[in-house]
């Protein structure tokens, strides 16, 4: 009975630890649910319009599952109903943002706060010790079955059956949960916020690499080794394995217990992984404001381009083989040529392509301008300005690094594709100039958003939160607008649409410059504002 009272006492607060989170969240979770669903509803719409009849499915899976790198990004084509084609476009990719989205959710709210100090300040209230983890995971889990049944209710508008609707929204979300519980117990091991994120992510890409080599190579028994590999093997739309959900639940229980487990042996604000000691001296990359932004962003910079390098690769290998993925459908191809370009179908794809991944880097410039919010709230900043340190040379120091990132990334992206691809076509000094040259010519859009999340930053620092609203609605225009046929006007408003769709398309300087002027300005206005206003209101 006191083993049970004190497990109800550990618990106090949950409720209102669960509201608090919730209202922190009230703009970026509705985001992530709104990217996951649409994006998922959008790839229905899409099949739907493009292979209406059965022959032209079963021509578009036979392609599909004769390309092994295909197969290794998407895994293969279980059914050729629209339904099994959405669950083989969208189950891992949604399921790999859901697993994302539970990682930087339960982080945020458990690591986070302790690094910030707040958690303690919270505790010193009648809250129980494992509200916090509580409310994190339940906050998680609430965010995971709103993406469930949002899938399950869309998609049989758009003509699929209830049962793999259902069942896809289910995989995706008990996936998402299950990545959650494992943020949860990275953050009882980590010390930082950051490392905590990057154990669970680094666990998500080894886990997302054993799929895609289980994909790949035919071994179908490495695809249940991975949580992704089960949302596969669910088989929505085809088989309907309904059983299979009992895994990712089970695994989220125990790691959730695990988690527990740990929390009840370390004290507030350590991890039980040692700190690393630094180095005796700052060295020669610490030496003044820039040497400190370097510092602060080569991590996270880091993990980002090797992802970055393992996507352009796999994209300039497929692309050889994208033709006859593409030819099964007059109606996809004139899609992707409408996404991408007007001078052959592969230019078009590889346009398409840098489109997408040019809005994935938009997500690491907005994560890295807010950096300088970050270490305002840590109370970081004072101590830097005390010094002979101008406020706008701080800020810039951060603004600056987040647009170099991106443009890293993109360099990175180019070089890599180009390398693939010019490997396959026997012309790596041709195809790398022309891949890099495609990459690079995104940035101005990537330096708009930068400047976006500036002026939040800077200005309006309680809302920083919009910046993220602001990718989400560039990229579901990007995602929807062909789709739907949205005017042009509409589409105008993401800079992303300016930027000319290369290869293949005709290249022009002044949608560059027009980005590259709008972005200074918007930099300009953060740095003003900063200057004036107060730190940390």
């Amino acid at each position: 009975m006191s083993a049970l009272s004190a497990s109800t006492r550990s618990l106090t607060g949950t409720r209102i630890m669960l509201r608090l989170a919730t209202k922190r969240d009230r703009i970026v979770l509705p985001v992530w649910v709104y990217v996951l669903v649409g994006t998922t509803a959008s790839t229905a719409y899409s099949f739907k319009g493009l292979y209406s009849t059965e022959s032209s499915r079963e021509q578009f899976a036979a392609s599909v599952n004769a390309t092994p790198s295909a197969v290794a990004i998407y895994g293969s084509v279980q059914s050729t109903s629209l339904g099994g084609l959405t669950a083989w476009r969208i189950a891992v990719l949604a399921a790999t943002l859901a697993a994302v989205m539970s990682v930087l959710l339960v982080v945020r709210h458990t690591r986070a706060e302790e690094q910030t100090g707040r958690q303690e300040l919270v505790g010193a209230a009648a809250v129980g010790r494992h509200a916090p983890l509580a409310s994190a995971i339940s906050i998680a889990a609430l965010a995971n079955l709103i993406v469930a049944v949002g899938t399950a209710v869309v998609l049989p508008f758009l003509g699929e059956t209830a049962a793999g609707s259902v069942l896809l929204g289910l995989s995706i979300g008990a996936c998402g949960l299950l990545f959650g519980a494992l943020a949860a117990v990275t953050a009882q091991l980590a010390e930082g916020s950051r490392a905590a994120n990057g154990i669970a992510l680094a666990v998500l890409g080894a886990l997302y690499l054993a799929r895609a080599a289980g994909d790949a190579s035919g071994w179908s028994w490495l695809l249940w080794c991975t949580p992704l590999g089960w949302v596969e093997q669910a088989g929505a739309f085809a088989q309907n394995r309904w059983w299979t959900l009992a895994l990712p639940l089970a695994g989220a229980l125990l790691l959730t217990a695990a988690a527990v487990r740990l929390a009840a042996h370390r004290d507030l604000g350590s991890g039980l992984l040692a700190a690393r000691d630094g180095a005796a001296r700052g060295g020669r990359d610490l030496r003044g404001v820039n040497g400190l932004a370097y510092r602060l962003h080569r991590a996270p910079l880091l993990g980002w381009a090797v992802a970055f390098a393992l996507a352009g690769g796999v994209i300039g290998a497929i692309s050889k083989d994208i033709g006859g993925l593409l030819n099964s459908s007059a109606s996809m191809e004139k899609y992707i040529r409408e996404l991408g370009g007007q001078q052959g179908l592969v230019d078009a794809y590889l346009a398409s392509v840098f489109g997408v991944m040019a809005l994935i880097a938009a997500v690491y410039v907005a994560q890295a301008a807010l950096r300088l919010r970050g270490e305002e709230t840590g109370g970081r900043v004072e101590p830097v300005l005390a010094a002979a340190v101008s406020r706008v040379r701080f800020a810039l120091s951060h603004f600056g690094a987040a647009l170099l990132g991106g443009g890293i990334l993109l360099a990175v992206m180019g070089v890599s594709t180009g390398l693939a691809y010019g490997v396959r076509l026997h012309d790596v000094s041709g195809q790398l100039t022309a891949m890099l040259g495609a990459s690079i010519a995104q940035w101005p859009a990537l330096a708009v958003v930068g400047g976006l999340t500036a002026l939040l930053a800077a200005v309006l620092p309680r809302y920083t939160a919009v910046a993220w609203a602001f990718v989400a609605a560039f990229m579901l225009l990007a995602e929807l607008g062909p789709v739907l046929k949205l005017s042009q006007a509409v589409m105008d408003i993401s800079p992303f649409t300016h930027v000319p769709k290369l290869p293949g398309a005709a290249f022009g300087w002044t949608p560059l410059i027009v980005l590259t002027v709008i972005a200074v300005v918007l930099l300009a206005c953060a740095l003003v504002g900063f200057r004036r206003r107060d730190l940390t209101t």
